[in-house]
């Protein structure tokens, strides 16, 4: 009668044991459509499974999870695209379930630009949709035959339409503008090309390139980048004045607006 008490007693312990000792497993993404998928582990002791409660957004997760893979739908707490998440799946502190697809919480690059606009303030204005994630937008311009960054501002992501403006400084003619995002596979995702034709006094240089000593000035604000023999860019940014002091003696090439000069740095 005693070593069936304690027998009993020792299995009572062991499988209280097992519910007490128990761990959370959290995971937060995005949510881009996609459900997760669990490997659930069976235990040693008995015919429970690792995981034995899940909670999405602190809503109890109430589909079946006593398997060794279940499936949790993200769309059971109704989330929206691009919408972030956080998942609480509980287990016993002696196994670990496995995430099958975790690429699935990471963002993709998936916005759209539904409008653009650049205003008489040189802002450069574009509305996105479908952001799955924030993710930053890489401003580009084309200018100098080629496209060059000239700003980049922190994504919002999530469901519904966002704004986003960019200060700019165009040239009288075509001026092109494009965003792109990076996802976490490196992933670069243009937009399509905003263009905008603008008529306005053209900027030119008011310093007399052939014996520069310290600055070279302009007649109002633009980009500008001095460039070396070897094509090299030395200097850049914005402003209607360059200060070459710091430049060595010799011929370099000036960009600015949509052109380039030849300067001389004695």
């Amino acid at each position: 009668m005693k070593n069936s008490t304690l027998a009993f007693l020792t299995i009572v312990l062991v499988f209280s044991g097992l519910n007490l000792k128990a761990d959370d497993m959290i995971l937060k993404g995005v949510y881009q459509g996609k459900d997760l998928y669990i490997i659930n582990p069976m235990l040693d002791i008995g015919e429970e499974y690792c995981a034995y409660e899940v909670f999405v957004n602190d809503k109890k997760f109430e589909d079946v999870i006593n398997s060794s893979a279940f499936r949790i739908s993200l769309d059971y707490v109704g989330l929206q695209f691009g919408q972030e998440y956080e998942v609480v799946i509980k287990h016993h502190e002696d196994c670990t379930p496995k995430l099958v697809n975790p690429e699935v919480l990471k963002p993709l690059c998936t916005y759209e630009v539904v409008s653009q606009v650049l205003g008489y303030d040189n802002v450069l204005k574009f509305v996105t949709d479908n952001e799955s994630g924030k993710l930053p937008f890489h401003v580009e311009e084309f200018r100098w035959g080629k496209w060059i960054e000239v700003g980049r501002i922190p994504g919002e992501g999530g469901p519904g339409r966002r704004n986003y403006s960019q200060k700019v400084y165009p040239y009288n003619g075509e001026n092109r503008y494009r965003v792109y995002q990076v996802d976490h596979l490196n992933r670069k995702f243009y937009s399509d090309e905003m263009v905008f034709n603008i008529e306005k006094e053209p900027v030119t240089v008011t310093t007399k390139l052939t014996k520069v000593a310290k600055e070279i000035a302009f007649s109002s604000y633009t980009y500008y980048a001095v460039i070396d023999e070897f094509g090299e860019e030395l200097i850049s940014g914005t402003g209607d004045v360059v200060d070459v002091s710091n430049l060595k003696k010799g011929e370099y090439f000036l960009n600015f607006e949509n052109e380039y000069v030849v300067f001389k740095k004695k």
